[in-house]
C-alpha cells in the first residue's frame, strides 16, 4: 500500500510540475486582458496538488513553478521587473509558500467541517491572493531597485494597482478549484455506492 501510495505520489507530483512548465513555455497559462495586461493561471497547479496530495507534494510544484519563473526571467527577460525575479528569493520563495498556504488553507477548511467544494473554492481564492501579495513583497524586500523602477510607488501603491487583476486570478482559482473539487467529490460518490452495491 505504501508503495503505491508513493508511485501515485511521484506520478501526481510530476504530472502537476509539468502542466506547469508546459502552461508557462507556452503562454498558455497567461490569459491576455489587453495589449498590456493577463491574468496568470499557474498558480492553479499548485493550489490544486495541495488539496488532492499534501503539504510535500504542493511545495515541489511551487519550487517547479519558481524555477520556471527564475530560467524565464535569465532568458528571455520581457518587462521591467524580469531582472529581479533571476533572484530566487524572489522568483522561488514566494511560489514554494504558495504550496506551504494552500496545504495550510485545504488542511484547515477541511478540519472545521466546510463542504468540501467550498474549501476548494475559498482555498483557491485566498491562496491566489496570498501569492500576489508574497511575490509583490518579496518584490520590495530582496529587490535591491524594485521602486526607483516602478516609478518611486511602494509597496501598498502596487497592491493598489494589481487589486483588480489580483481578484481576476483569484476568480479563475476559485471556480476552477471548487470545480475539480466537486468532480471529484461526485466521482468517489459514485464508486461508494457501486462498491455497496457489489457487496
Amino acid at each position: 500500500m505504501k508503495n503505491r501510495n508513493l508511485t501515485k505520489s511521484l506520478a501526481m507530483t510530476g504530472s502537476f510540475s509539468a502542466l506547469v512548465v508546459v502552461l508557462g513555455i507556452t503562454k498558455l497559462g497567461l490569459i491576455p486582458l489587453g495589449p498590456t495586461a493577463s491574468i496568470t493561471i499557474l498558480q492553479i497547479p499548485v493550489i490544486l496538488i495541495a488539496m488532492l496530495c499534501g503539504c510535500v507534494e504542493s511545495l515541489v510544484v511551487g519550487l517547479s513553478f519558481g524555477v520556471l519563473s527564475l530560467v524565464q526571467a535569465a532568458m528571455s527577460p520581457s518587462g521591467v521587473l524580469d531582472p529581479f525575479f533571476v533572484n530566487p528569493l524572489i522568483s522561488i520563495l514566494p511560489r514554494i509558500l504558495l504550496g506551504l498556504v494552500s496545504w495550510l488553507l485545504w488542511k484547515g477548511f477541511i478540519a472545521v467541517k466546510m463542504p468540501k467544494v467550498l474549501a476548494a473554492a475559498f482555498a483557491g481564492f485566498i491562496a491566489t491572493v496570498a501569492h500576489t501579495v508574497m511575490v509583490i513583497g518579496c518584490l520590495y524586500i530582496f529587490g535591491n531597485g524594485v521602486k526607483e523602477a516602478m516609478g518611486g510607488a511602494g509597496y501598498f501603491a502596487v497592491m493598489g494597482l494589481l487589486l483588480p487583476q489580483a481578484c481576476l486570478e483569484a476568480a479563475a482559482s476559485t471556480i476552477v478549484c471548487a470545480a475539480v473539487s466537486g468532480l471529484l467529490f461526485v466521482s468517489k460518490n459514485k464508486k461508494s455506492k457501486l462498491s455497496q452495491e457489489e457487496d
